[in-house]
């Protein structure tokens, strides 16, 4: 994002990838003066607030999250797709504590009318343009990634446990951050602003995001067509156990759930923004438009929620994540480990075919 003028314009045009001033001054008007960007400014104080809450939310929800995966309390945390989570932590916070707060203060300023707004905000907005479009895109490969990576174990352990190994995941995150950072700069290597923002809505917010919708789909019908067979298997084995049948049927209602709400998540973030910039770039709409300016910050004011509620999707919706911070603060005592001392024990010895299953809290597939 750029801001050309503030003083002289008062508007800004998107918050990811698009630049603009204004190119023509506002004709005066026939009547009294009236500031067409008045109810503007209100919807820029009021993004600001937003900004500031959603941004030290984030930071304490990922940094937590890392604090677990580095001192791992309960021994159990290492595991192969954790590797996805604490990449997309990296991401998240990056995007908490350097552009969101760039931009929060850059909107006070817009709203309090500082004189130095547009010398200050101007570089501020560039270096945000890239930061935000580098950790979108980051975040989405890696939700991709990790979600084909459950896929795999549903329908093949072994084959899980041979292909993906923590190396590989490593490799394959520190691939998708160079990938990253090297499409957020075409635009300074010489490729065409328009075309480079085509190719990024296309590829990455709409190819990407619904092929990740797709995988969740394919997973759901595994896991389904999974517990189906373990059903029958029962049944052949004349096994009569009700606790189990009604374990087993709470186990994929909670699947279904949590894939819906990962399902929603991801499109509501992601998809009103890349209406409004289809209609921006393939319309004859003015982009100085106080109406369009407040629609393009309504939209890039969601894109920060998934941010937020990536840390508490993937993880902290987990009981053993929320357990582990207490243990840290703790700083080691012995007294509450006695409480979960055999079931900390039974998850370290789990096989590495398993992981994936924990992490999506399948792990009530068997008794404890």
């Amino acid at each position: 994002m750029a801001l050309e003028s503030a003083l002289n314009c008062n508007t800004i045009t998107n918050f990811t990838s698009n630049s603009s001033s204004c190119a023509q001054p506002i004709p005066p008007p026939q009547g009294p003066m009236v500031n067409p960007y008045l109810e503007f400014d209100k919807f820029v104080f009021g993004s600001a607030i937003y900004i500031i809450i959603i941004s030290f939310t984030t930071l304490v929800a990922n940094g937590l999250l890392l604090v677990v995966f580095f001192f791992d309390p309960l021994k159990i945390f290492r595991n192969t797709t954790t590797y996805f989570l604490v990449g997309l932590a990296f991401v998240d916070i990056l995007t908490a504590a350097i552009q969101e707060p760039m931009f929060a203060t850059c909107f006070l300023m817009m709203y309090l009318g500082h004189p130095d707004t547009g010398a200050i905000c101007s570089p501020l907005f560039e270096v945000g343009q890239y930061i935000s479009l580098f950790a979108m895109n980051a975040s989405f490969l890696i939700v991709l990634a990790f979600t084909v990576t459950q896929y795999i174990v549903v329908m093949s352990p072994l084959r899980y446990a041979l292909s993906v190994t923590k190396t590989r995941v490593v490799i394959c995150v520190l691939s998708i951050y160079l990938y990253a950072i090297c499409f957020s700069l075409l635009s300074v290597m010489g490729v065409p602003t328009d075309i480079h923002q085509k190719c990024d809505i296309i590829l990455h917010s709409i190819v990407m995001v619904y092929l990740t919708i797709l995988f969740y789909i394919l997973l759901y019908k595994a896991f389904k067509k999974k517990m189906a067979a373990s059903e029958n298997l029962r049944e052949d084995n004349n096994i009569q156990n009700g606790g189990k049948d009604n374990r087993q049927t709470a186990v994929q209602r909670k699947f279904i759930i949590i894939n819906f709400l990962l399902i929603a998540i991801l499109f509501v973030s992601s998809q009103p923004s890349t209406i409004l910039w289809f209609i921006h770039l393939y319309s004859n709409d003015d982009p100085n438009s106080p109406k369009v300016q407040i629609r393009f910050l309504m939209a890039e004011n969601v894109l920060y929620l998934k941010f937020l509620l990536d840390p508490f999707v993937y993880a902290w919706r987990i009981p053993k994540y929320r357990q582990a911070p207490k243990i840290v603060l703790r700083c080691g005592r012995e007294e509450p480990e006695a409480k979960s001392t055999f079931s900390d024990r039974v998850m370290a010895r789990m096989s590495a075919s398993r992981d994936t299953v924990i992490t999506l809290n399948f792990k009530n597939i068997t008794p404890d």
